[in-house]
């Protein structure tokens, strides 16, 4: 397999990606789709055949994903543990109790 692709051409590779994703409407977010530039990148210029590639590439995703989720946890916790269900409030409005 060949070298992950360096920061610039990750970089230069999601902002080729940024006006398909517009034009056609894909719900991609930004780590989606710099996941999408690492996969073509890494494997575009690979010698891996194109059977193994698609399996990297769910093991890739698989990873991806789970990454997501345990962030998404986090930030539920931290929110969570900031805010415990049934509390008011602020009565002055803000976001934040002071």
């Amino acid at each position: 397999m060949s070298e992950s692709p360096t920061e610039d051409e990750l970089f230069r590779a999601v902002s080729a990606l940024i006006p398909f994703i517009r034009r056609w409407q894909l719900s991609l977010n930004p780590e989606d789709a710099e996941e999408v530039a690492q996969a073509v990148l890494l494997h575009g210029r690979s010698d891996t055949p194109p059977d193994q590639i698609a399996i990297a590439v769910e093991h890739q995703i698989d990873q991806h994903e789970e990454r997501a989720r345990r962030l998404a946890e986090a930030m539920r916790a931290v929110n969570d543990q900031r805010d415990p269900p049934g509390r008011a409030p602020p009565a002055d409005g803000s976001v934040t109790a002071p």
